[in-house]
């Protein structure tokens, strides 16, 4: 908050009258300038994931590990002052080029990529897809697993599906679902069947994320380990569930603070498409 500072005022200068002395105030100054220096200064000996202050400089990108009850999380977390996110499609079928989310990643010059939404047997995107401006599959209006959106325009977003509008300048989206988190809260209504590998993103709302994944859970598990708020960097308001089980894959780079990291198992299976982080200033 703005304060005062309780300076004494300044005597003004010898009357050359009969009217007294005049006693001017000094200037009211605002504290926050000198408080943000503090904050700032404080910054350089905390770990560079901490959490305070946190709007004051963006989010060190880097790895976290933690449990949350029974699930066992590991985020990649960063700041999209710092970082955009991106889709990737594989428009020639899933057999076709980047078969690991690291041959994703490197194929496009990222520092990560994580696994993305779902898609049909045929291999077709269930739901809408925009890559770079470009239009893929279409709109899904009726199912859980599209009823989130990952919305790049001028910055990115989560979404639930019925608010985006088709005339948005967006450059990448993702239909994806269902929500896991909302409002800070648990989502009602989930599966709690199920356990599995889950692959997910994390938003406070503002500029801080994450990609995650849970070595196996199911739906209500996740939601409430997240709800649980596991994260001291990141307030978690929002979460979005991509694809998951044999589709579960998310790779960081060893640029990246706690990387080179992979969650891919032997029996993973080609995916459709990828989110892929890549630095906004290379």
């Amino acid at each position: 908050m703005l304060g005062c500072s309780p300076e004494k005022p300044l005597k003004g200068a010898p009357s050359t009258g009969t009217s007294p002395a005049v006693t001017l105030p000094s200037p009211v100054l605002p504290q926050r300038a000198s408080r943000d220096k503090d904050l700032l200064g404080e910054l350089q000996n905390k770990d560079p994931l901490s959490s305070s202050p946190r709007s004051l400089v963006p989010l060190a990108a880097g790895i976290r590990k933690v449990s949350s009850g029974e699930v066992a999380l590991t985020f990649l977390l960063f700041d999209d002052r710092q970082y955009n996110m991106v889709v990737a499609d594989k428009d020639q079928g899933l057999a076709t080029e980047w078969q690991t989310a690291e041959a994703a990643a490197a194929g496009h010059g990222a520092v990560a990529a994580i696994n993305g939404g779902f898609f049909t047997p045929e291999g077709k995107p269930l739901g809408l897809v925009i890559e770079d401006g470009r239009r893929i599959g279409t709109w899904n209006s009726q199912s859980s697993l599209t009823s989130g959106v990952l919305s790049v325009e001028k910055a990115p977003r989560l979404l639930r599906r019925q608010h985006w509008r088709s005339f948005s300048p967006t450059r990448h989206l993702l239909q994806a679902g269902p929500f896991l988190i909302e409002n800070n809260a648990v989502v009602r209504d989930l599966s709690n069947r199920e356990r599995r590998p889950r692959s997910f993103l994390v938003w406070n709302g503002r500029h801080r994320w994450a990609f995650g994944v849970a070595e196996g859970a199911t739906l209500a598990g996740l939601s409430a380990a997240l709800a649980s708020q596991p994260l001291p960097e990141i307030n978690i308001t929002t979460a979005l569930n991509l694809d998951g089980g044999r589709s579960s894959d998310m790779w960081v780079s060893p640029r990246i603070t706690g990387g080179p990291i992979s969650t891919r198992r032997i029996w993973n299976t080609p995916v459709r498409n990828y989110l892929l982080l890549l630095p906004s200033q290379p």
